[in-house]
């Protein structure tokens, strides 16, 4: 009973040690233990190539993470860039729209300060252009 329970590969041994009165009895274990040893092997190399080809496929998506990373990098550091230029331009910008530039713009070119504001009526406007 016990002998059953064991493994399938110490069977086969258990059964040639039982059967050695017998010379076409050893001749048919020998040939069923090389036939298990072959497909001992077969599905050994169906394993370690399995687990070979996960291994590539897991490097394989690691070197494409990496270069989206490098790829990420490079993006931040063109905003990066493009954010310092932007802001560069908009203090160049603020620098000329300052009332002291804006009234030394207008004092070069000949404008002066108005006496007097008149504002636009629309109403009046209307009336002229209509008679």
């Amino acid at each position: 009973m016990a002998i059953l329970a064991l493994p399938p590969l110490i069977r086969p041994r258990l059964a040639a040690k039982r059967g050695l009165g017998n010379v076409e009895n050893i001749n048919q274990v020998q040939v069923s233990i090389t036939s298990q040893r072959l497909d001992t092997r077969k599905f050994m190399l169906l394993m370690a190539s399995a687990v070979t080809i996960n291994l590539l496929v897991i490097a394989g998506i690691n070197i494409l993470m990496t270069q989206d990373a490098f790829t990420l990098q490079e993006l931040k550091s063109q905003r990066n860039t493009a954010m310092d230029e932007k802001d560069a331009i908009l203090n160049l910008v603020n620098q000329k729209n300052s009332p002291v530039n804006l009234s030394k713009a207008a004092i070069e070119l000949g404008m002066k300060p108005a006496n007097k504001i008149g504002y636009l009526n629309y109403l009046e406007m209307e009336a002229l252009v209509t008679k």
